[in-house]
């Protein structure tokens, strides 16, 4: 008996010419990981990544002289009609950065 490996993960085990008998072999599969999605706002001839709008909210409140690592929640609101993001931080806390 004559046996080949695929790179598909499965065996072919050759009986004779005529016949070829395929078995599944054991793969193990690296688990997936969640996409993150990149987000980009566009308003007229402006854009803005998210990631970024988020990054220059949390360093505006660091900035205020909040401790590190302090956030707990996060809410953003975007109003590109006043190229500003609005923000409140842990329910309480309001500020607001430039949006462009």
């Amino acid at each position: 008996m004559n046996k080949k490996k695929l790179t598909t993960g499965k065996e072919v085990t050759i009986e004779n010419e005529n016949k070829a008998v395929e078995q599944e072999t054991a793969v193990q599969e690296e688990p997936k990981k969640e996409v993150l999605p990149e987000i980009i706002f566009q308003y007229r001839e402006y854009e803005a990544s998210m990631d970024v709008v988020t990054d220059r909210v949390k360093a505006h409140y660091y900035a205020k002289g909040h401790e590190q690592g302090s956030i707990e929640s996060l809410q953003i609101y975007v109003k590109p009609e006043d190229f500003t993001a609005y923000y409140v931080i842990n329910d309480g806390i309001v500020g607001k950065v430039n949006l462009f």
